[in-house]
């Protein structure tokens, strides 16, 4: 049983109930989602002890929290800031997944249907994409950990990962660098990017793999990537494509003679900011070739001929004989 003063509630609380405090909520828009919920008795009354504690209350999240009804407000106010009681509803993108991938991520995470996001993927005028985007969210659902909240929407979900990709691209500058760099503009950094994130064994190379594909490109060369060879076939879980993969008529098969000297039309992924900004801050050298000679390592030999090319080549078949990664 609790028992109540005319302000306050006396006591940790009676009832389980389960609270969202939204994002940005001041302390005295807490105190009337509280008092709306019979957690304390005065919204009033809370947002005057909020103010005792100014230092702590700027340290409540936004979130689910699990608390209960009538207690009193410095158990209530205690109860936000003990992390314990935080529901966490949160959905992970991972690196260089392509758009498929994650609207399935989003769509088990949320509990909505796939076809909810496959459906504004496909006219995302709402999401708030970069007007260099093209119209096209591919790329764009920026890879990291995000909170849900209780009951997220389709849109909602989705822009809050547009949102932090325009974030991103802000706090780097990266649409000047992008400009600057061999890319000359943004939309082309990214699809760099997407291939650097898929090609890239480690995160040292990243800028150098961008440089060989920045170098085969001014020379009109075919880049011959197997990431976006894997893409045009829908391939995921191998590193290495065969040769009849290889003969896909794709825009995105980059061992075609047709394609040489350009890029996919599109990212395959959505990359990290590290291979973003390896994208636009390329390394210095003259490489055309890189080959990964140990999957286990990821160590990678980058050369400037064919010939060296070819010995690294062979290094490389010799680590697939006594591996299954191959």
């Amino acid at each position: 049983m609790s028992f109540r003063t005319k302000d306050d509630y006396i006591g940790t609380g009676v009832d389980p109930i389960q609270v969202e405090i939204p994002r940005g909520a001041s302390m005295t828009a807490v105190g009337k989602l509280l008092q709306d919920k019979d957690v304390v008795k005065s919204s009033d009354t809370f947002r005057r002890y909020a103010q005792s504690r100014p230092d702590e209350s700027s340290r409540v999240q936004a979130g689910q929290y699990n608390l209960k009804t009538q207690m009193s407000v410095m158990a209530a106010f205690d109860a936000l800031l003990d992390s314990n009681n935080l529901v966490r509803n949160t959905m992970q993108l991972r690196e260089g997944q392509r758009t498929s991938e994650q609207l399935a991520a989003m769509a088990a995470a949320t509990k909505l249907p796939v076809a909810d996001f496959q459906a504004i993927a496909a006219a995302p005028g709402n999401l708030g994409l970069p007007a260099w985007g093209k119209g096209n969210v591919d790329g764009f659902l920026f890879p990291d950990t995000y909170e849900l909240g209780s009951t997220p929407t389709a849109l909602g979900t989705m822009k809050m990962t547009v949102d932090n990709f325009n974030k991103v691209v802000e706090r780097n500058d990266w649409v000047t660098q992008a400009t600057n760099s061999p890319a000359k503009d943004p939309y082309t950094a990214l699809v760099m990017a997407s291939l650097v994130e898929r090609e890239a064994m480690t995160t040292e190379d990243r800028q150098k793999v961008a440089r060989v594909f920045y170098n085969r490109l001014a020379k009109g060369q075919k880049l011959e990537s197997d990431a976006t060879v894997a893409y045009a076939n829908n391939i995921t879980g191998r590193v290495i494509t065969r040769p009849e993969e290889r003969k896909i008529d794709s825009p995105y098969n980059t061992y075609l003679d047709k394609n040489a000297g350009k890029l996919p039309p599109t990212p395959i992924t959505s990359p990290s900011e590290d291979a973003m900004e390896a994208a636009v801050t390329p390394a210095e050298g003259n490489w055309l070739f890189f080959v990964v000679v140990n999957l286990d390592t990821g160590e990678t030999v980058f050369s400037d001929t064919y010939e060296q090319h070819q010995a690294a080549v062979a290094k490389f078949q010799e680590f697939c004989k006594t591996s299954d990664k191959c």
